[in-house]
């Protein structure tokens, strides 16, 4: 037992037993613990007496590792690091601060940027000018801030040359930037070098300049010497002052001496370079392509890095005497009027920037420097305004449908050189303009010439005339499209954009000038498809199996400046007849020309409706006087001239077409001879109608259907009784005879016997008495059957004269019964034996035989009674 508990013990308190170097883990570790939980040696040791009573003795517990502090949390792993630390340290930062310091900051130094923003140099001299400077120091950890000084000049070298020296003082930087603000003395060491510098300074896109020096830098409380500045600095240069923008460019008047004229020009050039100087004076000699035109001097020119520069130069240019000067002054003359850039060179003559003295290397600089100054209007100029087209004629060719022939007296324009010098233009040629509706040019006009008498140059007026000429039309729609609207709307207007070229005699010398001319110009339109035309003049002058021919002359008026020669001209009609409108035919106008003012052109129509109804109503109306609201309108065959199709297809004009007035009689008059028998007999009167023909061509009556009243009451008919007959142009016709036929029966007899003769009783004597006729003619016009042109002719209401009743008055010897089959005589007798052997008394007392006849009557039709 002593054993086995010693032995166990051992295992729970190893410590007990064993040496250190024996432990099974560190002394710093938690003591194992039994598998049961914690437990205290006596509880182990009463453990150890229950295992010994067990048969077989197995081992009771198995051990575990305690949990193990981290190494950072043990104190003496703690102290230890800090005490390490502050002996590094204290060795470390000596020697840093010693030898690692310069090295980084020179590192710094070698690695920042420098950027000029602005370096301006005035009150220059030959050797030494002040420079202010402006630029920024980058490129450096932002962790850091410093102050450097530069401890020797600092040399500037261009190109490998040292072209001089300058002080800069302290530089702080802040945030890993600074910025230089200062103003120094320049001393230039090299001339030479210098000089040439300033040419490329002037000239050149870029360079470089090489600044080198030594400085002491302050940081983190340390004073770090002995630095090296060695930096190149890239600048923009002023690239020959390109850029230069004209402001106004004027000719002021002439030159005090004679020779030549003022000028001045404003101008401003763009600097992208930080380079700013004081110029002062400059002095330039302009030249054109190879002509010397002047000298003109700036004064006050100031230069500013990084901003425009203005320029304000005046001078004289001289005046031309050999040809080629004279054409290159024309020249540039003729752009600036045409607002052309033309660009001319300022050559450097001289500078001086205090106004009196030269500094030799700005000089040279400024002398090798050429300008290209851009003489252009600031604004657009009108030369030539105010045009005018006073007439203008159009003739159109069916051979040349896109090539019409165009002649004007007169085209005005008023003008203005912007020059104020002397100048006087004493010719004016080779006139060309387009002509372009909705800034689209239809025509190129090169015919114009100026009319040297009507016009006023000292009041600024040309007059050109155009002569006839050819048109050619190089953009037909655009030039459809204003035709359409001059002729179909009141108002249109036309872009007017060419040039005159002129010999104008000026202070500068005899100049051959390109005058520019452009204007949009309002035209007055014609307007047709708001005009009313009138039809005058109608005359039917024949017809064929087809239509029936109409004269007519239509009215219309042309408020515009233009003459229009459009030719044959073919424009369809519908008309309205009782609210219906229907097809008419067909107006012809074999060449149609309007003229500014009132035309009265004439045309015809081919009358040929295609509805029979309509066709009759329409000419028995036209003949009787009517009017009809009608529609005159273009179609695909309105002309044979296809550059007129587009405009005259569109055309709509309505009017109202007159009938015959005064309404013409056609029926003047007629006459029938009744007798007894016609009376109480079958009562067919033979009856003749005279017609007259109003129309200017023959007609032929093939059918005659008539009606006869008297006050209202039908008096008998004609029903298409086929005698054809010719009635000629303006002459009376008596018709060949035809049977009126008057109504049967008693009643008609005993209105006749006792209201119509006793009211009209000269019909027994053999007067007249006027009765209403209404015929119908079925005519030919132009010709007879199969010939001319066929059409009912209707004559309502017309007033007629009918013979009175004549022939021999007898004794009637027979019954009704016989009459008729009787004569005349044979009634008479038959009457006069029902009457009981009672005579009729004389014609002439008319109211005794009326009374008479009434016996008659009356034994006649004794069922009546």
């Amino acid at each position: 037992m002593t054993a086995s508990t010693e032995s166990m013990s051992e295992k729970l308190h190893p410590s007990r037993t064993r040496s250190e170097e024996n432990l099974p883990y560190d002394e710093d570790e938690t003591e194992y613990f039994d598998v049961t939980g914690p437990s205290t040696t006596t509880t182990k040791e009463a453990n150890n007496e229950e295992f010994e009573e067990h048969e077989s003795f197995h081992e009771y517990s198995t051990t575990q590792k305690p949990y193990k502090k981290p190494i950072y949390r043990r104190k003496r792993y703690v102290i230890g690091c800090l005490v390490g630390t502050i002996i590094f340290l204290a060795i470390f930062i000596p020697l840093f601060l010693k030898f690692a310091l310069k090295p980084i900051a020179q590192s710094m130094m070698n690695s920042a940027s420098m950027t000029v923003v602005q370096l301006n140099m005035t009150e220059p001299q030959e050797t030494q000018m002040t420079v202010s400077v402006l630029a920024s120091v980058g490129g450096i950890p932002k962790i850091f801030s410093a102050t450097m000084e530069f401890t020797e000049m600092v040399e500037v070298s261009w190109e490998g040359y040292l072209i001089g020296s300058m002080t800069l003082g302290t530089v702080h930087v802040s945030k890993g930037k600074g910025d230089i603000l200062q103003s120094t003395n320049f001393q230039i060491l090299n001339t030479t070098a210098f000089s040439q510098f300033a040419k490329v300074m002037l000239a050149a896109d870029g360079f470089a300049w090489t600044m080198k020096s030594t400085a002491t830098v302050k940081a983190f409380g340390q004073t770090i010497s002995g630095l090296n500045i060695d930096k190149k600095l890239d600048m923009n240069g002023l690239s020959n002052f390109a850029g230069l923008n004209i402001l106004g460019f004027t000719l002021p008047g002439d030159a005090p001496d004679g020779n030549g004229a003022l000028v001045s020009i404003q101008a401003t050039i763009p600097n992208p370079s930080p380079i700013g100087m004081i110029l002062g004076t400059i002095t330039l000699d302009v030249t054109f392509q190879s002509t010397y035109l002047g000298r003109v001097v700036a004064k006050n020119v100031t230069l500013v890095g990084g901003q425009p520069m203005a320029l304000n130069l005046e001078g004289q240019l001289f005046k031309q005497t050999t040809p080629l000067g004279l054409e290159e002054l024309s020249l540039l003359m003729s752009n600036y009027l045409a607002d052309k850039a033309t660009m001319a060179t300022g050559k450097g003559v001289s500078v001086f920037p205090d106004g009196v003295h030269a500094v030799s290397w700005l000089t040279d600089a400024i002398t090798a420097t050429t300008l290209t100054v851009p003489l252009k209007a600031v604004q657009r100029l009108d030369v030539i305004k105010n045009i005018q087209i006073n007439d203008m004629s159009l003739a159109f060719d069916e051979a040349k449908p896109w090539s019409p022939t165009v002649i004007s007296n007169s085209i005005s324009a008023e003008f203005k050189i912007p020059f104020d010098i002397s100048i006087n233009i004493t010719e004016l040629a080779n006139t060309t303009f387009n002509m372009a509706y909705k800034n689209i040019p239809f025509v190129t006009l090169s015919t114009a010439v100026w009319n040297q008498t009507a016009s006023d140059m000292k009041n600024n007026k040309v007059v050109f005339t155009v002569p006839p000429s050819a048109m050619d039309i190089f953009d037909q729609r655009s030039f459809s499209d204003f035709l359409t609207a001059v002729t179909q709307t009141p108002a249109a207007s036309v872009d007017v954009v060419g040039s005159a070229q002129g010999v104008a005699m000026t202070s500068m010398g005899a100049v051959r000038l390109t005058v520019p001319l452009k204007t949009s110009l309002p035209l007055q339109g014609i307007g047709l498809t708001s005009q009313k035309p009138t039809i005058t003049d109608i005359v039917v002058t024949g017809g064929t199996t087809e239509y029936i021919t109409i004269n007519a002359t239509v009215g219309l008026n042309n408020p515009s400046i233009f003459s229009a020669a459009l030719g044959p001209v073919s424009l369809q009609i519908k008309s309205t007849l009782n609210g219906t409108v229907s097809y008419v035919g067909v107006a012809q106008i074999a060449n149609l020309v309007l003229k500014p003012g009132f035309n009265n052109v004439r045309g015809t129509i081919l009358f040929k409706p295609t509805d029979k109804a309509f066709s009759s109503g329409f000419l028995s109306a036209f003949v009787g006087g009517g009017s009809f609201l009608s529609y005159i309108y273009g179609d695909e065959n309105v002309s044979p001239i296809v550059s007129l199709v587009p405009t005259l297809k569109t055309l709509t004009l309505s009017t109202t077409l007159p009938g015959m007035i005064p309404a013409p009689q056609i029926l003047t008059g007629g006459s029938g001879t009744p007798t007894l028998g016609n009376i109480l007999g079958p009562r067919q009167v033979p009856l003749t109608v005279n017609a007259k023909n109003p129309l200017a061509s023959t007609f032929w009556i093939q059918v005659v259907t008539t009606s006869v009243f008297w006050e209202g009451n039908y008096f008998g008919g004609v029903n298409k009784v086929r005698k054809p007959f010719e009635v000629l142009p303006g002459i009376i016709t008596t018709s060949p005879v035809i049977q009126l036929q008057c109504p049967l029966g008693y009643e008609f007899a005993l209105f006749l016997i006792t209201q119509f003769i006793p009211k009209n009783l000269v019909v027994l004597t053999g007067g007249t008495v006027m009765v209403d006729m209404t015929a119908t003619f079925e005519v030919t016009i132009g010709g007879g059957e199969n010939v001319g042109a066929a059409s009912p002719l209707m004559i309502a209401g017309g007033v007629e004269e009918a013979k009175a009743l004549s022939g021999r008055w007898v004794t009637p010897s027979k019954r009704r019964v016989l009459m008729t089959q009787m004569g005349d005589d044979e009634l008479y007798e038959s009457i006069v034996a029902l009457l009981g052997g009672e005579h009729a008394p004389r014609v002439d007392d008319g109211v005794e035989y009326v009374a008479w006849l009434e016996k008659a009557l009356r034994a006649l039709y004794p069922e009546y009674q």
